[in-house]
């Protein structure tokens, strides 16, 4: 294997490492947004399910609201059949107590769907954190290698620990 020749600027061992620091810290950001995007995605899939779960509520609702509203007219009618009546309206009531027991059921799917989504966006807003200081960490570090300053460099490092830290707790959310 032949000898890769560096150009002048790059034979420094501190901008070496400040290279090799910046490329260790692109590669966690790109995981960390990858993380974020994955979550996002996740929240606005989520967040439309529970979106056409209330549609689904407000149907049942206006559905049972119509089933009760007919059980109290036939049971206020005086048909010539009121025996007849009477069943009708207690085949509406049955509808009337069917549709609160499905509402029951559908609000409860929606509001998990809506915990889902709160558990999704905090993912989103924790990675978002996390590539925000990385980001700063890699500008940090890129201004050490201008100026030829460590202790720029080591803030860089420092703030590149803390957004990873900020990274992990996304991960492990």
């Amino acid at each position: 294997m032949a000898d890769v020749e560096l150009p002048e600027e790059a034979n420094s061992p501190f901008e070496r490492v400040v290279a090799l620091t910046i490329a260790m810290l692109a590669v966690v950001l790109s995981f960390v947004d990858n993380t974020g995007d994955n979550a996002k995605t996740d929240g606005i899939v989520k967040t439309n399910h529970a979106s056409n779960k209330w549609a689904y509520f407000q149907s049942k609702s206006l559905k049972e609201n119509l089933a009760e509203t007919s059980a109290i007219l036939l049971g206020n009618l005086n048909a010539a059949d009121p025996a007849k009546a009477q069943a009708k309206a207690e085949e509406m009531q049955k509808e009337v107590t069917r549709y609160e027991s499905e509402k029951k059921e559908i609000m409860a799917e929606a509001k998990a769907l809506e915990k889902e989504v709160e558990y999704a966006m905090s993912i989103d807003d924790r990675a978002d954190q996390a590539s925000l200081l990385l980001q700063i960490s890699i500008v940090i570090c890129s201004i050490a290698i201008l100026v030829k300053w460590r202790a720029i460099f080591y803030v860089g490092v420092v703030v590149g620990i803390a957004g990873t830290a900020v990274a992990v707790s996304a991960f492990m959310m």
